[in-house]
């Protein structure tokens, strides 16, 4: 499935739609809604913008990327071997990534400190 349709059938079932209401409605045919969704045709400007209007979004809304998170747990020797870290174009050394690490540590700690100091162990404010 491309990511468009993967987008279209999610915003159809989020609306309460099937393909058949959908193909009704905008008058397209249940086989153009269909290769749309399953990423077999791309839509046309005027079937995005009629579809985009018909879910109450933007057709931007439609064609914009889904950003992924990719979570890296930095405490595993294991990733640096699977991974290259970079600041810039420069790769990391080990030794840079360790230091990295332990700068976060340190800031969440002091953070964490700070915010007992102000709000009592409880979370209530002194």
């Amino acid at each position: 499935m491309s990511d468009i349709g993967d987008k279209l059938k999610k915003l159809r079932e989020e609306k309460g739609y099937t393909p058949e209401e959908i193909a009704r409605q905008l008058h397209f045919t249940k086989s153009v809604v269909w290769s749309y969704e399953l990423g077999k045709r791309e839509p046309s400007h005027d079937h995005l913008c009629q579809m985009a209007q018909l879910y109450g979004v933007t057709v931007e809304d439609i064609l914009k990327e889904e950003k992924h998170k990719l979570i890296i747990d930095l405490q595993l020797d294991k990733t640096w071997e699977d991974y290259k870290f970079c600041v810039g174009h420069m790769e990391l050394s080990k030794a840079e990534l360790e230091d990295a690490i332990l700068l976060i540590k340190a800031r969440r700690m002091v953070k964490n400190q700070t915010d007992r100091k102000i709000h009592g162990p409880y979370g209530r404010k002194h």
